[in-house]
């Protein structure tokens, strides 16, 4: 836990010259072991946030026909998109969709993660926006985060990093199947109760870190083999830390 208990609204310059000889993070504070793991302790300081479905049962559905070439190179049709256009990084956690409505007539259930450094947000159009909460129940701090789910229009930067792309299911979902996808987990294989036919599925996907810098985007897309006429529809939680 840190020396002092909120976090400062300013933080150091990289190697400044007032920090002192022991390496200090950002904010000025040292460091040892947290009284509780990382995700409470960057809690407790009002670092931490959540976005979730606005309404409770209520879904949102995602694109009709997210075929494989609308997010082979670059993303054009988001799932989840988080433009950063605060001054703080954003670092994912983790993302949990559970599928209500599948996206019909598709052979596969696959997932691709972009970021980018556009400046602007990479949205063109559609989804639902998103405001995500503090999970500290003072609320201390407001996110820079700007939050949209479902049919998402994106056009990215020219430059795109596409860091993940996973084969959830080899076969079309399944209503009720859940999918927990862990950016920063340990890189094992997944962990699955069903993996192929048609019983419900709940899957981890372990992720590789994702950090949205001030002015970058996030698009995590659903990219199907289909010739899909239903859009499959979700409820979804997902966590971050801002700092």
């Amino acid at each position: 836990m840190s020396v002092y208990r909120n976090r400062p609204v300013v933080g150091l310059v990289d190697q400044s010259a007032n920090a002192p000889s022991p390496r200090y993070d950002w904010y000025g504070n040292a460091h040892g072991l947290p009284v509780a793991n990382w995700r409470n302790a960057l809690a407790d300081e009002g670092s931490y946030f959540t976005g979730i479905n606005p309404t409770l049962a209520t879904t949102i559905a995602g694109h009709v026909a997210p075929a494989l070439a609308d997010n082979a190179t670059t993303p054009t049709k988001a799932l989840l998109h988080i433009y950063n256009s605060g001054s703080l990084r954003l670092t994912m956690d983790y993302l949990k969709l559970a599928v209500i409505v599948v996206n019909a007539s598709s052979t596969s259930t696959n997932f691709v993660a972009f970021v980018d450094n556009l400046g602007a947000t990479g949205r063109t159009s559609g989804g639902s926006a998103i405001t995500p909460t503090n999970v500290r129940s003072d609320n201390p701090t407001t996110t820079g985060a700007t939050v949209f789910f479902g049919a998402v229009v994106t056009a990215a930067a020219s430059v795109v990093q596409r860091i993940a792309a996973w084969t959830v299911r080899p076969v079309i979902a399944v209503a009720e199947d859940q999918y927990t996808f862990r950016f920063g987990g340990d890189p094992s294989l997944p962990a699955y109760t069903t993996h192929i036919g048609t019983a419900v599925s709940n899957l981890l996907v372990q992720m590789p870190p994702a950090v949205i810098a001030p002015g970058g985007n996030f698009y995590f897309c659903e990219a199907n083999p289909s010739g899909a006429t239903t859009a499959a529809t979700y409820e979804f939680e997902f966590g971050y830390a801002e700092r």
